[in-house]
């Protein structure tokens, strides 16, 4: 590539044009093209694959809630561990707060009559109600308990859960 590079240069500075380069031949080309939709056909047939192992461990860790672990977040963990060190957890998120709630909302008068006087304090208002920050702890002081677990429960969306993996290091042979 150097060279062809090196050509054009020289071509130039005595005033010729340099002749269009071409960095494939039509073989290699064709090459590429063939490595390329094969390795996409792979990946999508490990992609695929991959999701369905995901579904069976979410599966496999709902039937052992008696040993998740409560995370940071207010969700939970559960964690599996392959035969050479290598872990998959499955984490299920808390519910997430909506990001807002529109008047249109079918929920937005029954969140009206829950929090009550203290509407102003516990959302912030523009042309929708938007969960102030700390939202769950400022309920709970100020709200009956009630009324603040049903307040919460309209104001979340459920989370998806998620599978991570940790590899273990592989023994590689001394030659």
């Amino acid at each position: 590539m150097f060279a062809r590079l090196l050509e054009q240069v020289r071509q130039s500075e005595r005033g010729k044009k340099p002749q269009p380069t071409l960095f494939m031949t039509e073989t290699q080309l064709k090459k590429l093209v063939n490595e390329a939709v094969s390795l996409h056909r792979a990946l999508t047939t490990y992609s695929e694959r991959l999701k369905a192992l995901k579904a069976d461990l979410i599966r496999e860790a709902q039937r052992h809630k008696e040993d998740f672990t409560l995370t940071d977040g207010g969700g939970s963990r559960w964690t599996a561990c392959g035969t050479d060190g290598c872990i998959a957890r499955v984490n299920f998120p808390a519910p997430a707060l909506l990001s807002h709630i529109d008047t249109e909302d079918e929920a937005f008068d029954k969140i009206l009559a829950l929090a009550g006087e203290s509407l102003d304090g516990l959302f912030d208002s523009v042309h929708y109600l938007k969960p102030i920050a700390d939202f769950r702890d400022e309920v709970a002081a100020a709200l009956p308990r009630r009324a603040a677990t049903q307040l919460i429960e309209i104001c979340q969306v459920e989370c998806s859960p998620r599978v991570s993996f940790e590899t273990a290091e592989t023994k590689t042979k001394e030659r």
